[in-house]
């Protein structure tokens, strides 16, 4: 064995991985696959394989890329994936890094459809105060469908049978493929402008791919801003389009909605005739009752004889004149008595002022004789306390006495001469002595 031709494992594995990454390159390819072994870690990385039929390999999705995943990721989805090619070498295995993913056919379409129908509805576009009330009568219409359709046939058949009279307008669409939800807003701006009573926007059955441009968001701006009454039968009963959600009207098929803006002319000869019947019976009714009222009023006394009436009018007219000439004179006879009580009541309400003004007076003046009289015993009291205070005997009281001679109060020993007798007044009493002794 030459040592030139002996390497490491490491060494070819290395040399794989260089091999793959320079030669093989899966940024731009969609790669298709089920999902298995779907481990999801707590760190946000998913490890899965993906498999087909007839091979398998394993990928390797990181939280960075893991975060932007917005469905349900599980055991048996269908999926498609972008990424790189690794080896991962300490096991020496293929590996793919996964950055983008999607699911695979019809889930993704769902999927979109969900989206998009939660952010019209938000919006507004499927708001039933919003929706055009069906009119009374319908005759002329507008069809907007594929022009070799069997929707049309089916349409045309069904009004030919129930209303033959109504006038119908062809507006030709693309109803599937990539330029369909243009090609459809297009004819309907067109049949919108022509003043339609209702306008039939229609497609028979097909797979929820070949019904997906109905569900165009510039169609369902389209249809919400339409003047005209727009009835939608796309499909079958099981399918339920955008489309039909901004209609005024869903109809469950192509021939359902012929049917609804078409009134059935057997029907409809059949409600004639009742209504026929139904007026004539209604005009019969009526003109007996009218007879029977013309018979009333031509047997009246006064078109009989009218001189009768004349008499009778005027005989009530002379009583009315009797009472209205009593009652005037009764007025009369009030007027003079209420002027009688005028007079009457301002000579009372003159001497009721009066004698309120004197009897005011009065209490005034009683009013202020009290008011003097209290001031005045007020005063007295005062005055009797002032003389009681100042009082000869309450000096007396108090253990002094009064001299007197000849009932004259002694004020100055001049005032006597010795053997004089005097009298000495005390609080309880006085005294009667004599003079037997003099000092200055």
């Amino acid at each position: 064995m030459k040592s030139d031709f002996i390497v490491s494992v490491s060494s070819l594995v290395l040399k794989i991985k260089n091999v793959l990454n320079q030669n093989i390159q899966l940024n731009e390819v969609w790669i298709q696959g089920e999902i298995s072994n779907l481990t999801k870690h707590r760190s946000g990385h998913y490890y899965f394989s993906l498999k087909d039929a007839y091979a398998s390999i394993n990928c390797v999705m990181f939280s960075s890329y893991t975060k932007n995943i917005n469905f349900n990721l599980q055991e048996g989805t269908k999926v498609c994936v972008q990424g790189s090619i690794q080896v991962y070498e300490p096991r020496g295995s293929l590996q793919l890094y996964v950055k983008t993913m999607k699911e695979d056919g019809i889930g993704q379409l769902y999927q979109e459809y969900e989206q998009r129908k939660s952010r019209l509805f938000q919006e507004g576009y499927f708001n039933l105060d919003h929706k055009t009330i069906k009119p009374d009568w319908i005759e002329n219409i507008g069809i907007v469908t594929a022009k070799e359709g069997a929707a049309l046939q089916d349409v045309l058949k069904t009004i030919s049978h129930r209303f033959p009279a109504m006038k119908i307008k062809l507006y030709p669409a693309y109803v599937q493929g990539k330029n369909a939800s243009q090609s459809i807003i297009q004819a309907l701006k067109k049949a919108d402008l022509n003043q339609h009573d209702a306008i039939l926007l229609v497609r028979g059955g097909g797979s929820f791919e070949d019904l997906f441009c109905f569900n165009d968001e510039d169609l369902v701006k389209c249809i919400f801003h339409l003047q005209t009454f727009i009835v939608t039968g796309i499909g079958h009963e099981t399918d339920t389009s955008l489309a039909d959600l901004a209609g005024d009207y869903r109809a469950l098929t192509p021939t359902a909605a012929a049917q609804y803006v078409s009134v059935d002319v057997h029907e409809l000869r059949n409600k004639w005739k009742q209504l026929h019947i139904s007026l004539i019976s209604s005009m019969k009714m009526n003109l007996n009752q009218k007879k029977m009222q013309l018979s009333h009023i031509q047997s009246h006394p006064y078109l009989i004889d009218p001189h009768t009436f004349i008499v009778d009018k005027t005989i009530l007219l002379d009583s009315y004149d009797f009472v209205f000439q009593n009652t005037r004179n009764q007025l009369s006879i009030y007027e003079s008595k209420l002027k009688e009580n005028k007079t009457k009541l301002n000579s009372y309400t003159s001497l009721f002022l009066e004698n309120y003004k004197i009897k005011k007076n009065n209490i005034f003046l009683m009013n202020a004789i009290q008011s003097y009289f209290e001031q005045q015993n007020l005063l007295f009291q005062k005055n009797i306390k002032l003389l009681d205070a100042f009082s000869p005997l309450k000096i007396l009281s108090r253990g002094y006495s009064i001299a007197q001679k000849e009932n004259k109060i002694i004020r100055s020993i001049n005032d006597v001469k010795l053997k004089d007798e005097i009298k000495i007044v005390l609080h309880d009493g006085f005294l009667v002595t004599k003079i037997q002794k003099k000092e200055g």
